[in-house]
């Protein structure tokens, strides 16, 4: 199937801020559990960790603010705080799902990449109809806790297009984050930005694209 000018046989999405919109689910947690522990949410705090790892931004914000918590409790608040939201309130963007369709009609393989934990994947992608039944064909997920690195590395794409088969020359990754335009591109995949405020809107993230869209509806 041709996207854009683009032969692809595959397709990975990152979910949150890409197809979901949810970014606004990690803005509010990044305010509430800082003011658990007494301190405001920052600018440059939401900034830096939005691009991290979720072992690594685990890391950073105990550093950061020198917490009591350790790296695993840390975490392990953030999951329990947006686990109801992702399971039951945050949906796809508009034209997501019948862009999937479309890739899948057209014998596309799809696969999702997240830096998301299983446990908070898995019930919104069958909340969304993202499985099997409702699809037809299996979309594999892949998450951050199955890779050493962040997405600034090519770790989790390349490991999507294996459960896919493949190739990353055959693959376009969709994400919403510059940081991974860079991983995706160090694979050797194809990459196309996806518009979302809470990421991108205040940046030149289209200008670094060499695709962008701001709806899934422009590929409809």
């Amino acid at each position: 199937m041709k996207i854009f000018d683009k032969d692809v046989s595959g397709v990975i999405f990152d979910l949150d801020g890409t197809l979901l919109d949810s970014s606004w689910v990690w803005l509010k947690v990044d305010a509430d559990f800082l003011a658990e522990n007494g301190i405001a949410v920052t600018d440059d705090y939401t900034e830096a960790v939005h691009q991290m790892h979720f072992n690594e931004a685990a890391l950073y914000t105990k550093t950061r603010y020198n917490l009591s918590q350790s790296v695993e409790q840390i975490k392990d608040r953030w999951i329990e705080m947006v686990a109801h939201e992702y399971a039951h309130n945050i949906k796809l963007k508009e034209g997501a799902y019948k862009f999937i369709c479309k890739l899948v009609g057209a014998g596309v393989k799809v696969a999702f990449a997240t830096t998301l934990f299983k446990k908070v994947a898995i019930p919104c992608l069958v909340n969304n109809n993202l499985t099997k039944e409702f699809l037809g064909i299996e979309c594999p997920l892949t998450t951050a806790d199955e890779v050493e690195r962040g997405k600034g590395f090519p770790d989790i794409y390349l490991l999507a297009a294996s459960k896919i088969g493949v190739l990353p020359g055959d693959c376009m990754v969709f994400e919403d984050i510059p940081l991974a335009m860079q991983g995706a591109q160090k694979g050797g995949f194809e990459f196309c930005g996806v518009y979302d405020e809470s990421s991108n809107g205040k940046s030149n993230f289209a200008d670094m694209c060499r695709y962008f869209i701001k709806s899934f509806n422009e590929l409809l």
